[in-house]
């Protein structure tokens, strides 16, 4: 009986590690390279929790290590995987309303799109998200403009017409780009290298960071400045483990998101010139792509690229109102 009862302790232990090292063990998973803002934004968030937490320890799974997307969208919601730094659009098949964070020229810099991230409006989208899914939106991080990274300049919008352009899978992204007159193709981001270096896309727009991190600008040829999306990464987590945490390490984690948000924006103004000065040895010519259109065309199309999706309509109408209170 007594080697039963210590069998029983090994196993326990063995599948419980936090228990024997005394630590509660955070898993934190993100799709991108080692050498991105994201993983950036992940070793701050890690190092604020443990210095102020010494009880916790934060394991960070890079470049897709769980899986990419839907995989780490699904290990959220089964409480496998504790902290996933994303764009807040992944959500816009579970909640509608975050179609709108994949809208195009909607905020013109950092302040308006934080003032909506952290406004009554979105938390009401997020409320849905936890009755929802299960998920949680616990603070965001600068992830800056997008620029569009082609093997051909976009001087205009006219320069787009047929373009195969990257895209993630959703809705809005794609509308969006066909609104302008491309032929936006979806494709998973660790095959946006292959795609651009045998012709499959001809183009995709991320944060300069990003593309640069990914060593994209070494198949490619214009970085055109189009400005079409300001963005963050949002810091998704199950609810199963935020409802764990005592009130003071909610203070915490938030607490470490903000500090993530800070040294993610050092990260990118340390490396800018670095980064800007890396594609143009590579042969990278820089284009100001003049802008004129682009936001009619968004405005025109709202419906098709929101899917007619009425929720998501209206806060896109508040967003452009700048009036940010929640829906009644």
């Amino acid at each position: 009986m007594k080697k039963i009862w210590i069998l029983t302790l090994c196993l326990v232990l063995a599948w419980a590690p936090g228990l024997w090292a005394g630590k509660t063990r955070v898993k934190l998973a993100h799709i991108s390279s080692t050498n991105s803002v994201t993983h950036a934004i992940s070793m701050a968030f890690k190092s604020e929790i443990e210095t102020r937490l010494p009880g916790f320890e934060v394991e960070i799974y890079p470049a897709g290590q769980l899986g990419g997307t839907v995989a780490l969208r699904q290990a959220l919601q089964l409480n496998m995987v504790h902290i996933y730094p994303e764009f807040p659009f992944i959500w816009e098949g579970v909640v509608p309303e975050f179609k709108v964070w994949a809208v195009h020229y909607k905020f013109k810099d950092r302040d308006e799109c934080m003032a909506f991230a952290q406004s009554p409006l979105h938390g009401q989208m997020i409320e849905k998200l936890v009755a929802r899914a299960g998920v949680r939106l616990i603070g965001h991080a600068d992830a800056g403009t997008f620029s569009f990274l082609a093997n051909r300049p976009v001087h205009t919008m006219a320069d787009l017409k047929g373009m195969k352009n990257r895209v993630a899978q959703m809705a809005p992204l794609m509308e969006c780009w066909r609104a302008y007159g491309a032929s936006p193709t979806p494709l998973d981001w660790g095959e946006v290298y292959t795609g651009l270096a045998t012709g499959v896309i001809q183009g995709l727009d991320n944060p300069t960071a990003d593309m640069v991190a990914e060593k994209f600008h070494e198949v490619s040829s214009y970085l055109n400045r189009t400005r079409n999306l300001y963005n963050v990464f949002s810091f998704n987590t199950s609810e199963a483990f935020w409802k764990g945490l005592s009130d003071e390490e909610k203070q915490v984690f938030q607490a470490a998101v903000r500090a993530a948000d800070q040294a993610g924006r050092q990260w990118v103004e340390s490396r800018k010139w670095a980064m800007e000065q890396a594609m143009k040895d590579q042969g990278v010519t820089f284009i100001d792509t003049d802008l004129t259109g682009f936001a009619q065309a968004v405005r025109d199309n709202i419906d098709t690229i929101l899917d007619g999706n009425r929720g998501a309509v209206r806060i896109y109408e508040k967003i452009m109102a700048r009036d940010y209170s929640r829906l009644d």
